[in-house]
This record gives structure tokens, sequence and C-alpha cells, in this order.
């Protein structure tokens, strides 16, 4: 559908790229990234508002490199949604049919689809566009985005304004729209949850490029680098030196701890490694209880040092007797309840080798050092 290849741009001192990307058709990827990472750069560029520095961008085959954004057969739903103040809400969203000159018989019968599909009964007579709450704004300049019938939607932090009620039903709505329509969505995103939820695939942007491109697990469980690792959270990140690997997987690491953990290619005795795992993955063993086939490996006893309670959850911090490593563990509030732990209890917990991700480190920098347990 739409193919990016070596793609740089500017805009003052920042530098994007280059970047290539694949997107299929109907396929729907989110590019999420901290703020100033350069994702809304990136859209521009590929809709033809910013000339690339260098690269090329493709639709279907074709390059569409040096095209106009009206010849490009793609719609934006900005993150300010640039409603017209003085158009009612029907004339706000047959705005771009008219301007591609669409005919009218297929423009009512879309916008009669679109009314039904975004529930927008209730304000499409509405006069006042200004009057309209946060989601209906949305909603109507996602229908004047949608109504043209373009083949690739771009959307820029669509739902940032909104409170977290309005924010989900909305995203429930782009993925019925995503699977009902068929159309090609590009969305950028700053929430890890929005990203998660609605992309098929995912791309890290990270300082003008594109970290890492893969499916929600690729991206959640196995971070290709620090940089990833970081942003997307995880709080258990052991960045040391590995001083011995021997063929069963076991690494030992230069604080004495020996893990059994997925070795990254290329990895050698000497390099400097980050183990990683995700707070939620732990497991806390039960005592007197049998222990499972995949919990009999990284088990380690430690001090419950910190509980911070969450809307849903807890998150626990326990200090690992004889190595001086902190862990994390994320647990719903449910189990808190039913574990009923305190500060100062003594807990046996599980990194299960499944869930354990290493990422080899090529140069240190100071701030992961600063970092490192």
């Amino acid at each position: 559908m739409i193919q990016v290849a070596q793609l740089t741009a500017e805009r003052g001192d920042f530098c994007l790229g280059p970047i290539d990307l694949n997107l299929d058709e109907s396929s729907y990827l989110t590019i999420l990234g901290p703020s100033g990472s350069g994702k809304t750069l990136f859209l521009e560029t590929c809709m033809g508002l910013l000339e690339p520095r260098s690269g090329k961008i493709c639709l279907d085959g074709k390059e569409v490199t040096n095209l106009t954004p009206e010849k490009r057969q793609i719609s934006y739903l900005p993150q300010d949604l640039a409603l017209f103040p003085h158009l009612n809400v029907r004339a706000n969203i047959l705005f771009g049919a008219k301007q591609r000159k669409l005919d009218d018989k297929v423009s009512l019968s879309r916008l009669s689809d679109l009314i039904d599909l975004l529930d927008l009964h209730s304000i499409i007579d509405r006069h006042d566009v200004t009057t309209l709450s946060g989601g209906e704004k949305q909603r109507v300049a996602l229908a004047r985005a949608l109504l043209p019938g373009p083949r690739l939607l771009f959307l820029d932090e669509p739902f940032s304004a909104l409170d977290a009620t309005i924010k989900r039903q909305l995203q429930v709505k782009l993925r019925q729209i995503n699977q009902d329509l068929g159309v090609t969505i590009l969305h950028v995103t700053h929430d890890q949850e929005e990203a998660f939820m609605l992309g098929e695939q995912i791309a890290v942007m990270i300082d003008g490029k594109l970290r890492q491109v893969g499916t929600r697990d690729d991206i959640y469980y196995r971070p290709k680098s620090l940089d990833v690792a970081r942003f997307l959270r995880n709080q258990n990140i052991y960045e040391m030196t590995l001083t011995d690997i021997d063929h069963e997987g076991f690494l030992q690491l230069e604080n004495g701890v020996i893990l059994k953990a997925p070795a990254c290619q290329g990895v050698e005795v000497g390099d400097r490694i980050a183990a990683v795992i995700r707070a939620e993955e732990v497991v806390i063993i039960r005592p007197n209880k049998p222990i499972g086939p995949e919990l009999q490996d990284n088990l380690f006893l430690g001090t419950l040092k910190d509980i911070l309670a969450f809307g849903g959850t807890h998150t626990l911090t326990v200090r690992i007797a004889d190595s001086g490593m902190n862990i994390d563990i994320e647990l719903p509030n449910c189990a808190m309840r039913d574990f009923g732990f305190s500060i100062g209890d003594k807990l046996q917990i599980c990194l299960r080798q499944r869930s354990l991700w290493t990422i080899k480190i090529d140069t240190v920098k100071r701030e992961d050092k600063d970092a490192a347990i």
C-alpha cells in the first residue's frame, strides 16, 4: 500500500530518518514515540506537506514523493481537528468531498453511512460547531476525513485532549472503521495503551528514527534496544557484564547472579548486556506449594521493601538478598488482597525464562551507567 524508502527530512535543527517502512493495504500501524521524536514530521512528509530532503514515498507501487497532498488519495485528521467555525456540522463533513469534486449522490450516500457508523444523528443538523463537545468534534472531524473514501488515513494524536471514557469509545470505533471500511490507517500517538490496543503493527520512533517495528508481542516483550525498553516503561532492566555462559543458556552476571535466559545473538563473555523482564511477568511463589517445571529456574529470595498502589494494580519492590538487585512486581488488586503482603515480608520470586529478554549493549552511555544496578 505505502512504501517509504530511506526517507529523511528536516525542521530547524531536527533531523528525521533515514526511515524505511512498508504498510500493507487495510492494515493498522501505530507509530509510538515520546513528544518531539519526529512522529508528526514523518506524517507531514508522507502527506506531501513537507518536502523530504531525500528518499522516496510510493503508494500502490507508484512514486508520489513529488505529488501535492490532494493527489495522493489520503485523508488527514490533525491533532487540532481544524473544524471550520463558519460552517455547520453537515457542511464541515462534506467540505473535503466538495473540494475533490466528488459526485453529490456518492457524497450523500457516504454521509448517510457515516452518520450511522459514527452515531452523528443528534448533531448532524447543528449550526454552530463550537457548541460541540470534544468527543462530538472528534467524530465530525473523523467523518470529514472518511467521506471522500480515502485509501489511506493519517491520524496525528487524535484523542490526546479527550477524557478516558470518550477516548476509549472512539478507539473502539476506529477499530470498527478499519475492519468495516478496509481503510489503511497510520496512527501517530505517544499513548502506549492506545498504540497496543489499535495497532496490528507498532513502530517505535525515538529521536527521529524508527528503533523497532513489529507485532505487539515483539515490541512489548522483546525490545531491541535499551531506548525502546525504557520508553515502554520496563521497570526491571539489569545492565551488567556477562562473566560466563554455558550451552544450556545460563548467563552469569558480574554481581554473581545466574540467570537462565534467551541470550541475544553474538553475545560473548565480557560483553555488556541488559536482562529485561516486565513487572507483570514476575511470579511470586506461594509458600509450601509445588513448583511447576517452568518455575524451577531463576528463583530468588528477597524482602518486600515498598508497595505503591495505583488504580487497578499494586507495584511491589523486592530487594534480592546478597545481590543488591531490586525487582518490581505488578499485581492486580485482587491478587494483592489475596496475598495480603506487608513491607518487610520475605518473598520467593521467579523470573521465568520465557519472560526474560536480553539485549546486547554495544556502546554504554553515561546515562545507561547511571541507571545500571
